[in-house]
């Protein structure tokens, strides 16, 4: 079987759909499966760049109709997020692929609550392919009628070297990347206040500060407030792999991810948090889309409300001082889910890509 993946982005650039496309094709590699990828991303570190698919350029008429003549040579070409950026490219694809032999799958990762998304939705295709409960509903509900299949996430597991920076005897790490997005700005407010206070022992971690796709949109004022703590060690900016993560996360004592929040524009799933839970640290986060029937099971999670920054700097403040929690049944049941799910991805959608191809 061949599948083909696309998006508009692959790493390095930063982000956990650029990680799932990376980890899914690898996987259905070691399955056997003729996987490959395609990005408008230059020099990607997986897979291949296509002109058409690259974001802020209109492409031309060659460039479009090589991408659909790409996408026909596979059995299943698997399109992620068709809604955002260059919808009309996706459009051109679901049309000229129309009546021939490639199945064509789209996949919805980060949603919105727009009128405009919803309704391109609704008229391009009869299901999508989810990866979570949250998303589903948010689908259900917008555009009734349009199916979903929920299909895990993949994500490889890795042991490496990587040394996360322990600027503080208590390490507080922010997987996500640095924007306002994913709540930095909350956090740094955050640590920044208890470290005003004098919370001893406390030091915080931001990951993601490199290959960013937007301007993380954090005040001016706040950055330079926060390299003076920089500059005093009690604040590190970092950046690693994906592969780099699972030490880094292992290594802090406290994992935090206050997601913002606009209704469908939730968390769509967290592969950050969802290893915080496999490597069984305390997590702090927003009560954004998916998170909290992610955390609903898991012993060592806080919940705060999204956007609440009182809520969020006190959560923080009672992690880092108080003792961990001891790990529990229910936690480490979870985690063994959360494992499986992300190293079992490639064959459930291997699974799919025959029932849909009628493959054997």
């Amino acid at each position: 079987m061949r599948v083909l993946h696309a998006h508009w982005t692959a790493l390095p650039t930063t982000g956990g759909v650029e990680a799932h496309c990376a980890s899914v094709v690898r996987q259905l590699g070691a399955l056997g499966v003729d996987a490959g990828l395609l990005s408008g991303t230059p020099d990607p570190d997986a897979g291949g760049y296509h002109p058409a698919l690259a974001i802020g350029t209109t492409p031309t008429e060659a460039e479009l109709a090589d991408l659909v003549d790409r996408l026909a040579e596979a059995d299943v070409a698997h399109l992620h997020n068709p809604q955002w950026h260059k919808p009309e490219v996706a459009a051109e694809v679901a049309g000229r692929l129309r009546g021939r032999d490639t199945r064509l799958v789209f996949d919805l990762h980060n949603i919105d609550a727009d009128d405009a998304q919803w309704a391109f939705l609704a008229g391009l295709a009869p299901e999508y392919v989810v990866h979570s409960a949250f998303v589903a509903g948010e689908v259900a509900a917008h555009v009734p009628g349009v199916g979903t299949t929920v299909l895990p996430l993949a994500l490889d597991r890795v042991d490496t070297d990587y040394r996360l920076p322990r600027p503080g005897a208590v390490t507080v790490l922010q997987p996500t990347r640095l924007t306002t997005w994913k709540g930095s700005d909350l956090t740094l407010r955050a640590v920044v206040t208890l470290l005003r206070r004098g919370v001893a022992d406390l030091g915080f971690v931001h990951a993601g500060t490199r290959h960013l796709l937007w301007p993380s949109n954090i005040p001016r004022s706040l950055l330079d407030e926060v390299a003076l703590w920089r500059a005093r060690g009690s604040i590190e900016f970092t950046h690693y792999s994906p592969a780099q993560s699972w030490a880094a996360i292992a290594a802090a004592d406290v994992v935090t991810h206050p997601t913002a929040d606009r209704g469908a524009h939730g968390e769509p799933f967290s592969l950050a948090v969802a290893q915080a839970v496999i490597c069984g640290k305390p997590v702090v986060a927003s009560d954004s889309g998916n998170l909290p029937a992610l955390l609903a099971d898991y012993s060592a999670a806080t919940l705060v409300p999204s956007g609440d920054q009182a809520a969020l700097t006190e959560a923080l403040a009672s992690a880092v001082t108080d003792p961990a929690p001891a790990t529990t049944v229910a936690d480490r049941d979870l985690a063994g889910r959360l494992l499986t799910g992300f190293a079992t991805a490639g064959a459930r959608h291997l699974d799919f890509y025959k029932a849909i191809t009628g493959g054997p």
